[in-house]
């Protein structure tokens, strides 16, 4: 009760603050940037998102010893479905990560497979981000020696670089338990069925990392996913006609993603995000107003992409109800 209380009360602070940067900044002037970007930007950028998708998808897939012919095509889905639910209904945190694990155990993968599969992919996707950060805090002191913000950064990045690495070290020892009680904290226990099935996470884990040569494969997918996803800011502000290098654009998107995930407590990443944007364009002379209608752009990027995600899953669930009850065994009659 707490925790939702918190998190409730740290989005209504994010919005209020994203709101007021919109309002101190000049309402018309941060709208006008945004609408000269269009629907033609939306689906533009909505493209590289789904590019950046795929590549996460098969960074996942590659986490599979026995995949089935199809498996690539699920998990893009399951992924697609993951960041949908994780951008869009963020009050609870891993709230993706715990419907994509569901998602895997409804299509046959057993549940302490699953949660593995999806913590191992997580902790390399967060591995990779931090790979991408150290990349874009490199360009930024290549091309400004002088600028102490890229210094402060890296030295922040060796900090984060502990933190991962006491992730993994957690993993193999087993302490791992967030994802597994997670259903019971939210009062989904009944849609997952039993938990004891659990029992074999940290076994599957530790299976996992044995194929060095696939977690390296899915590290390396989640690079370039990260690289690819970084053409949504470069593309986004060529559509407001205020175009910028696609290195700087790379700059720009890793410092904000490393504030998105620094700040995984608040829903949405509301005001975070807006301010992220504001503080890494300034670095490249982007305007205040440009840089957080760079922010509503991915908003509605978010929003265009996320919604459909979420409507084929609701579709979906009362046609898994009326399955499971058509499978069940009928009562006996007297």
């Amino acid at each position: 009760m707490r925790l939702r209380l918190g998190l409730t009360l740290a989005a209504l602070v994010g919005v209020a603050l994203g709101i007021g940067l919109v309002l101190h900044f000049g309402l018309e002037q941060v709208g006008d940037a945004f609408l000269s970007a269009g629907w033609q930007g939306v689906l533009a950028i909505s493209a590289v998102y789904f590019a950046s998708l795929i590549l996460c998808a098969l960074a996942w897939r590659a986490l599979l010893v026995k995949a089935t012919p199809n498996a690539s095509l699920f998990l893009v889905w399951v992924r697609w479905l993951r960041d949908s639910t994780a951008n869009l209904l963020a009050i609870v945190p891993a709230v993706g990560e715990a419907v994509a694990v569901r998602e895997l155990t409804l299509h046959g993968t057993p549940l302490g497979t699953a949660v593995a599969m999806t913590v191992v992919d997580l902790t390399m996707e967060l591995a990779s981000q931090l790979l991408f950060t150290l990349l874009g805090v490199t360009i930024l002191i290549a091309g400004r020696p002088s600028e102490m913000t890229g210094w402060w950064l890296a030295a922040g990045l060796a900090i984060c670089s502990a933190g991962i690495a006491g992730f993994v070290v957690a993993q193999h020892r087993g302490v791992l338990r967030f994802l597994e009680t997670l259903p019971d904290r939210l009062g989904w226990a009944q849609a997952w069925g039993s938990l004891s099935e659990t029992d074999g996470t940290h076994a599957g884990i530790k299976e996992i990392y044995r194929h060095r040569a696939r977690v390296l494969a899915n590290f390396a997918l989640h690079i370039a996913g990260w690289i690819v996803g970084a053409g949504e800011a470069w593309i986004g502000l060529w559509f407001m006609d205020n175009p910028v290098s696609f290195a700087d654009a790379l700059v720009i998107e890793s410092l904000v993603y490393a504030l998105r995930t620094g700040a995984f407590i608040v829903p949405w990443a509301a005001g975070v995000q807006e301010g992220g944007y504001i503080v890494a364009g300034a670095l490249f002379g982007l305007p205040p107003q440009l840089a957080l209608s760079l922010s509503l752009l991915k908003r509605a990027r978010e929003i265009v992409t996320g919604v459909p995600a979420l409507i084929m899953w609701q579709c979906l669930e009362p046609w898994r109800l009326w399955r499971n009850r058509r499978r069940a065994p009928s009562a006996p009659t007297l």
